[in-house]
């Protein structure tokens, strides 16, 4: 494959053409990502609010700072009509579901909305990898990161692994490379994102407790896609039939992994039996040959990076030899059912939260 040149896109058209000083934007959601996007829009010079239908102390803190930056309102434990309804501009926290009252007031008043990605994309001077998928999102975003360092570029992972795009807009240039975790929600409302290189590692079931159905899971998937063109790159597992029809919609130039295709360039990894990490390890292999890197360097990477927080995390082994591993972060009967087939022998599994509408039936 002949290595290519990634380029930061042209100036991007945002929602209020050129300046942002005096419009009045809500943020719907006082989290991590709501936060970084208060202050991004600060910075900008926009009249601020804030809701969240949550009401804790560590929020009512949060409320405190928000005010204390110069956000003009900030409302706890419920949403009023009347903040959405005065303001032009809606940014959304990725855990606010459609059917939110702040979303359908927007809805009704053809607001523009925004997710946070969205919203950082329309600032963002940089180069950017975009990665999405049911399983192994942020394990690929953090090898393609450490990938790109250790070849000489300078590359940061953000997004939904816990670190939000608008929170690392500062740090970039046009010679950094913004290596970016997106979910399925943050997709929801994107307009214009278009990542220079976008990856779907994955589909399975996931999130129907938010989406309607299955297909409207695999369509938010999708719009990582949609603004690509000619000059972009879809690396794409060309092992699932439905994210094949998804590359076939693509407008950027493809780029397959998985089992063996007959649109080159493809990838298939021999010899691994953990399909989540064999479809992150291809992925990271498959950017690396894009960008020229040479393999022997990848696979250095891929071999020696450290694993993340909460995913297949050896925690401790008694003297009797029991072993504690958690793998917190798989939160899918897909991810669950990769953890199993990775750890031999007599096995017991403590298993809570929301099942999020999924069936584990399979794995009982």
């Amino acid at each position: 494959m002949t290595p290519v040149e990634l380029e930061p896109s042209p100036s991007r058209t945002d929602v209020f053409g050129r300046s942002w000083e005096g419009r009045r934007v809500a943020i719907v959601g006082l989290g991590r990502s709501g936060m970084a996007a208060m202050d991004l829009l600060c910075r900008m010079g926009c009249r601020v609010r804030i809701t969240e239908a949550k009401e804790t102390p560590e929020l009512r803190t949060m409320r405190d700072t928000c005010a204390a930056r110069g956000v003009e309102d900030v409302e706890i434990g419920g949403h009023s009509q009347r903040l959405i309804e005065q303001s032009e501009l809606l940014v959304v926290s990725p855990g606010v579901p459609e059917t939110a009252g702040p979303i359908r007031w927007a809805l009704a008043r053809r607001l523009p909305i925004l997710s946070e990605i969205e919203l950082a994309f329309r600032f963002c001077p940089s180069t950017i990898i975009a990665v999405t998928g049911t399983n192994g999102k942020s394990t690929t975003v953090t090898l393609i990161a450490e990938l790109l360092k250790a070849s000489g570029h300078a590359a940061i992972a953000c997004g939904n692994l816990g670190i939000p795009f608008s929170s690392i807009l500062q740090q970039l240039t046009s010679r950094t490379i913004a290596v970016v975790e997106v979910s399925s929600f943050q997709l929801l409302w994107c307009d214009q994102f278009r990542p220079h290189v976008g990856v779907l590692l994955n589909v399975g079931a996931n999130h129907l407790d938010r989406h309607p159905d299955a297909e409207a899971y695999l369509s938010a998937k999708a719009r990582l896609f949609q603004r690509q063109t000619p000059t972009d790159w879809a690396i794409l597992n060309g092992s699932d039939p439905r994210i094949v029809g998804i590359g076939e919609q693509c407008h950027a130039q493809r780029v397959w992994f998985g089992e063996d295709r007959s649109n080159p360039p493809w990838l298939r990894l021999a010899g691994q039996t953990r399909q989540s990490f064999t479809e992150s390890a291809q992925a990271v292999l498959q950017v690396g040959r894009l960008l020229g890197i040479p393999d022997p360097l990848s696979w250095q990477v891929i071999r020696t990076c450290r694993g993340l927080e909460h995913r297949m995390e050896p925690v401790a082994t008694t003297p009797r030899g029991v072993r504690f591993v958690n793998d917190s972060k798989s939160t899918t009967p897909d991810s669950l059912r990769f953890a199993l087939s990775e750890t031999p022998g007599d096995v017991v599994v403590i298993i809570g939260g929301r099942d999020k509408g999924l069936d584990f039936g399979d794995l009982l």
